[in-house]
């Protein structure tokens, strides 16, 4: 029997919660590739707690603190030198933070490129213009120094081509899955959450930043319904920070009623989602789009932006309007809000959908990717 291809892998997305789309990502390569040869040792700058998956591999975490590129430069690089036996590969899994010289073939993460191309959605430190120079020079430099690139989306890819030219003939596209813990709700469980929100609401849930369009959503609900009185219940998710707190308040002084319900745990969100009449993502931006994958195995019809990376994920299970047009959006929420026929068919095959995302593919094609990755030899430049 042929020994285990050893991977160095960044954990520090799952050092900061696994309920995001990276640590997610990052779950699923942990539990689904030990079993087809792989042996994991993960680095991190600070230990992983309360994360299950991480306490089946051996985790080394420098525990100093900085930057993430000042760490990069700095702590990696001994980490990875110093892991005995050396690994075969290192897997850089955050975008950048692949150091140059190492003596194994590195495969750099590139999940998307939104800071280079909508930099006025993140929230840089200051100075803004500096630290979007150190963000673009870290990406270059991993993506020469990696062997390989993989990304989530075929938009995703396009956007690297496009900004990295460098980088093209190294990428290669591994869409997210559908988590195998995931499974539609129990009607009594989707009624518990109507009867907490008093009834069919429309739900958005993912993160808070100016990116994701929340703001959007609630003037969208405002032209919907100029009765508010008629309006559902608007239901927010995820984590209740100032943001939340602002579109919430925005919301209330529209009329609307709207609830911060916060974090769901994973268990929980099958329930939600299936309690909702509607699901909204109104995001500008996205890599891939792991909300409307869910929303869409839960059976919830979907309105979604028409950013390149949603259209993949959704296909022609959803309704698409135009990003960052409310009046668009609202008439979507409006219509489908009247007709159940459409909103039945679009719960159909949201179903169909998301079952193409499938852990086993996901599982295959990384697979792949890490033996001729490991198989390169190249090492970095």
């Amino acid at each position: 029997m042929p020994r285990p291809i050893r991977v160095a892998i960044d954990l520090r997305p799952l050092a900061r919660g696994p309920s995001t789309g990276i640590g997610l990502i990052l779950t699923q390569i942990l539990e689904e590739l030990p079993p087809r040869g792989f042996q994991f040792v993960g680095v991190s700058d600070r230990a992983l707690t309360s994360v299950p998956v991480a306490e089946s591999i051996e985790v080394r975490a420098s525990g100093t603190s900085g930057g993430r590129i000042r760490w990069e430069r700095r702590d990696l690089p001994q980490m990875l030198l110093a892991i005995d036996p050396a690994p075969d590969l290192y897997h850089a899994t955050w975008n950048h933070g692949v150091p140059p010289g190492l003596p194994f073939p590195s495969l750099l993460s590139l999940h998307d490129l939104i800071p280079w191309v909508a930099p006025q959605f993140v929230p840089w430190p200051r100075p803004g213009f500096f630290h979007r120079w150190l963000y673009r020079r870290a990406v270059r430099a991993s993506s020469r120094n990696a062997a390989a690139i993989v990304t989530l989306s075929e938009a995703s890819r396009r956007d690297i081509v496009a900004h990295v030219p460098e980088a093209s003939s190294k990428i290669e596209v591994v869409p997210c899955a559908l988590p195998r813990w995931f499974r539609a709700a129990t009607a009594p469980a989707s009624e518990s959450w109507r009867a907490r929100f008093g009834g069919a609401y429309i739900l958005y849930f993912g993160g808070f930043d100016p990116r994701k369009g929340v703001d959007l959503l609630v003037e969208a609900m405002a032209l919907a319904f100029p009765d508010p009185a008629t309006a559902p219940p608007l239901v927010l998710a995820g984590a209740a920070n100032r943001l939340a707190r602002d579109a919430a308040q925005s919301a209330s002084e529209r009329g609307l009623t709207a609830h911060l319900p916060g974090y769901v745990p994973d268990g929980e969100l099958a329930a939600l989602l299936g309690g909702a009449r509607l699901f909204v993502y109104p995001s500008r931006h996205e890599g891939f789009g792991i909300p409307p994958l869910l929303a869409m195995a839960a059976g919830t019809p979907c309105v979604v932006s028409d950013a390149p990376a949603i259209r993949e994920v959704v296909g022609n299970a959803a309704l698409l309007f135009e990003s960052g047009d409310a009046a668009s959006l609202a008439r979507l929420i409006a219509a489908a809000s009247r007709d159940s026929a459409t909103l039945a068919g679009l719960g159909s095959r949201g179903r169909e959908r998301a079952a193409l995302f499938s852990v086993d593919s996901f599982a295959e094609r990384m697979t792949r990717v890490y033996e001729r990755t490991a198989g390169s030899r190249a090492g970095s430049a």
